[in-house]
């Protein structure tokens, strides 16, 4: 637990009119970190993590190889999806990872590589704009008909 007027490593401390303090600015950057996130009902959805991330604001994150695994949010805690990345933008609270270079996505039925890309966790949609590579690790059955 932190003092009285601590200060976290790479914040500094921002004061009102009357120096009470109203927020934290984050001026240096966050070094092999991880985020979290989980359900009302205490269950992980994602773990955001990286060997970098430095805030831009209070909603974005700029993360350096990224590694987002997205877990089935209820007690079976289920990975359904890894995601890899050098570079990469989070919106934490919008549920919005993407990032303009190389992608690998990982299931347990394909893997998809590419360039260009965004994954909307609300929606649990991804989309990978170019350069797509998919390979299907499940049988897929009649799929020319």
């Amino acid at each position: 637990m932190l003092g009285a007027g601590a200060v976290l490593p790479g914040t500094r401390l921002l004061r009102g009119a009357d120096e009470r303090p109203t927020a934290f600015a984050i001026n240096a950057p966050v070094i092999n970190f991880r985020v979290p996130t989980f359900t009302r009902e205490g269950f992980r959805t994602w773990l955001l993590c990286g060997a970098e991330g430095v805030y831009m604001n209070d909603k974005q994150l700029n993360v350096t190889d990224l590694n987002l695994t997205v877990f089935s949010g209820d007690a079976a805690n289920k990975v359904e999806k890894i995601f890899l990345s050098p570079s990469a933008l989070a919106l934490i609270d919008e549920g919005l990872v993407s990032g303009p270079g190389a992608l690998r996505l990982i299931t347990d039925d394909f893997e998809a590589t590419g360039d260009d890309w965004l994954y909307d966790h609300r929606q649990k949609k991804v989309s990978i704009h170019r350069n797509v590579r998919v390979v299907f690790h499940a049988q897929l059955n009649d799929i020319l008909r």
